[in-house]
């Protein structure tokens, strides 16, 4: 009897054995298959994927897209703006692919870092259906495209290995590693300066010495970083001038652009991780480790901090949030269900199944509002006819015109007088658009800008299709939607020449 016992449990034990891996395959599978779906909905990402695609097809400088302020001297992104440019290189796409590509790769890159470092793996997708629920700012800020969420990769890191540096060994491979995390990060995205709050947050966690190793990778990484651009100082620098320009020349937080307005506070969220505190110490589980630790003061922190800015929350707070709560979610398992249990597999299923229905339907036309946008495009006679002559410049209130514009016409012959953040305008410009702003768009608001404007230059503004903008000194077309374009008055025998000639 005992030796049929052994023969029959050494290949259960055998397939026990597949269970991790078939539970790693199935999330990479469904992880992966996420954003290719919302993508074939004909999503595409409103803000800056369409930007940094655009400016790498356009093969031009900032400064020769935009009209911007004397010191702005250097692209802001070098690194992301390089990695694109290689692929572009490589495969010619063109600027909506790019972005489709920056919103795929960049989403699957921050959602396989809990994969390869959790014990239970499937702790990760529990973790993300309770954001989709009931915090679901993160899963749409991780389907943007944007390089930030590079950033947050690395801080997940962070908040899973973290722990190493305790080691009385000095982790020196996890040490370089870590560093060249940071440097890359900072030649990336470039928000250098934010790397501070995660080193602040060991420090208020009485991690001495965690705390200064994380700070010495933390420095040379940003020095690494910036070097790798060829100019450290003015890239540094540049990136510290932005911060104080952006938050110190406005008059009322809705001139700000969204992400930098304040948070409301996630109410939900701050609910759920109650709730999660609560069902450890009612589990008879608990340990004040649990809260003192750097990954739960840095989400408590990000939390707060997004009463200033909603981007310490978004980018800082979330990422630290959903670490902190797949480590308690992993703890459950843990106690729950045996490492070689086929459980693990029908709850990966389970969990999988509803995480991806909940991400992508398209509920709100969230993935698919943007199919009802008519862009401007130089290829269209009608659009060719009214949009600005080589050497013109569009002005405009809206970022939207820039980011919807420059994404379709990446070669146009014209600059842009407002693009990815107002700050970067030239001084009179923005004392002029703050102008707009304050006033809420009213017509007068806008005609110092008419005042400026050469025949090659054009006023594009969004306004109700069924009636002109009654802005003085400008004759108005309806191009598209409700799109409308000024430029000076034309007599008929130049404007049938311009006609002819386009």
């Amino acid at each position: 009897m005992e030796l049929e016992k052994k023969t029959t449990s050494k290949p259960h034990f055998e397939h026990s054995l597949m269970v991790r891996p078939l539970v790693l395959c199935l999330l990479v599978a469904i992880i992966g298959i996420i954003p290719a779906r919302i993508i074939g909905y004909g999503y595409m990402p409103g803000d800056d994927a369409n930007r940094h695609a655009a400016k790498v097809v356009s093969g031009k400088d900032w400064d020769e897209i935009l009209v911007l302020r004397d010191d702005v001297k250097m692209d802001s992104h070098p690194g992301w703006h390089a990695i694109l440019n290689i692929i572009y290189k490589a495969t010619n796409y063109s600027t909506d692919h790019l972005v489709d590509i920056s919103v795929i790769s960049l989403f699957i890159l921050f959602s396989l870092v809990p994969l390869m470092l959790l014990d239970r793996p499937e702790a990760w997708p529990i973790s993300m259906l309770t954001f989709v629920i009931a915090g679901p700012g993160l899963l749409g800020r991780l389907l943007l495209g944007r390089p930030y969420i590079f950033t947050m990769s690395v801080v997940l890191v962070l908040c899973f290995l973290w722990p190493k540096l305790r080691s009385k060994k000095l982790p020196y491979k996890f040490l370089i590693f870590l560093t060249l995390l940071m440097a890359a990060s900072t030649w990336i995205h470039c928000a250098w300066y934010l790397l501070a709050l995660p080193v602040i947050c060991f420090f208020m966690a009485r991690e001495w010495r965690a705390g200064i190793l994380v700070s010495f990778s933390t420095i040379i990484g940003i020095v690494l970083g910036a070097s790798f651009t060829g100019h450290p100082y003015l890239l540094l620098k540049q990136n510290i001038l932005h911060v104080i320009h952006a938050f110190g020349s406005h008059d009322f937080q809705h001139m700000l652009v969204g992400e930098f307005q304040s948070s409301r506070g996630d109410v939900l969220m701050v609910m759920v991780v109650a709730i999660i505190l609560a069902w450890r110490k009612m589990r008879g589980s608990w340990n004040s480790k649990i809260i003192d630790n750097p990954v739960f003061i840095l989400a408590v922190s990000g939390w707060a901090l997004g009463f200033v800015s909603n981007r310490f929350w978004l980018d800082w707070g979330m990422t630290a949030t959903i670490a902190w709560m797949s480590l308690e979610y992993q703890e459950v398992l843990k106690e729950k269900i045996n490492h070689l249990s086929w459980r693990r597999v029908l709850i990966t299923i389970g969990i999988l199944g509803t995480l991806y229905i909940a991400v992508t339907n398209d509920s709100g036309r969230r993935w698919t509002h943007n199919l009802s946008i008519k862009y401007l495009h130089l290829d269209n006679p009608d659009h060719a006819l009214w949009l600005p002559d080589p050497g013109g410049i569009v002005y405009s209130n809206s970022m939207r015109i820039f980011y919807q514009t420059f994404l379709k016409n990446p070669h146009a012959p014209w600059r842009y007088i407002l693009g990815f953040e107002p700050i970067i305008m030239p001084p009179e410009d923005l004392k002029i658009y703050r102008n707009i702003q304050r006033n809420f768009g009213h017509f007068k608001t806008f005609e110092p800008w008419v005042k400026k404007m050469k025949p090659e230059d054009r006023l594009i503004i969004n306004h109700t299709p069924d009636k002109a903008p009654k802005i003085q000194g400008l004759e108005w077309h309806l191009v598209t939607g409700n799109v409308w374009i000024g430029r000076l008055p034309r007599d008929s025998k130049e404007g049938a020449k311009e006609q002819n000639n386009k």
